[in-house]
């Protein structure tokens, strides 16, 4: 109980000089978003529904509450890759905006937490952690260790790994360091914005090759009754069955022919 007792205390008393609360470093456990599975329900049976109610083909009524179940995982998936584009458009700018304070003067971890400030989220919200770890905590490069966690990016885990080293090493050369990996790390980025956009044909296509099959599937129930009498049947079930297959079977080959490469992380 005094152990307990203790930590309260000390818990207390970090809030009371810091305003904040003492932040424990656990791995970070990544859940589905809250509104991912009721949203991928929802899609699904309205798309099902309307459907039915439209072709009176239970097959292709499931199969199309199928495809539009996929739909909020596509847009999840979308805004996080959305996410890390930013945070990786983010380092250039933000190398940049402690080079000139540590050429003006200023320690490593103050021009980190400056430039931090002037940045987008997620790397904003971060400067208030690094500056708690600096001054009341266990320093600046456990503070950038946990950041390179929470953060999960391969780019992030390059920029801090160097900027860790180079107040490692200290000297006159931090400046220098911080330059060349802004440039470097700019270059890279603008060659994988170059290529995204060469393969957004592609993906174009593969997204055509999806939906063209069921939208002409469509036409030709709602335009011919003995072909919508074929597709109640088992055996129409059945070539519904292996359309649906073949057709996200191929998007999804077609999109992963179209991905580039993730970057390796540093130390995973």
């Amino acid at each position: 109980m005094r152990g307990v007792a203790a930590l309260l205390a000390a818990g207390s008393v970090w809030v009371l000089i810091t305003g904040r609360a003492p932040r424990i470093g656990l791995p970070a456990i990544r859940l589905p978003e809250p509104w991912l599975l009721p949203a991928m329900a929802g899609a699904g049976l309205t798309a099902a529904f309307l459907t039915l109610a439209m072709l009176s083909v239970p097959s292709v009524a499931i199969a199309v509450g199928v495809l539009a179940a996929a739909v909020p995982v596509a847009l999840e998936q979308g805004r996080q890759q959305h996410r890390r584009e930013t945070l990786a458009g983010a380092w250039p700018d933000f190398l940049a905006l402690m080079r000139g304070r540590v050429v003006a003067g200023a320690t490593l971890p103050d021009a980190f937490i400056a430039a931090a400030e002037r940045s987008p989220d997620p790397l904003r919200s971060t400067a208030g952690d690094v500056a708690d770890a600096v001054t009341y905590g266990d320093g600046f490069v456990p503070a950038l260790e946990r950041l390179r966690l929470d953060l999960g990016d391969a780019t992030a885990d390059r920029v801090l790994s160097t900027v860790a080293a180079a107040y490692r090493s200290g000297g006159s050369r931090v400046g220098l360091v911080l330059a060349s990996l802004g440039t470097s790390v700019g270059d890279e980025l603008r060659l994988r914005r170059a290529h995204v956009a060469a393969l957004t044909e592609q993906r174009m296509t593969a997204l055509v090759a999806l939906i063209a099959p069921w939208a002409l599937l469509a036409l030709s129930i709602t335009t011919n009754p003995q072909s919508a009498s074929l597709y109640r049947t088992n055996t129409g079930s059945i070539i519904v069955a292996v359309g649906l297959a073949s057709t996200s079977l191929g998007y999804l080959a077609a999109r992963r022919a179209a991905a580039l490469s993730k970057a390796p992380r540093v130390f995973e």
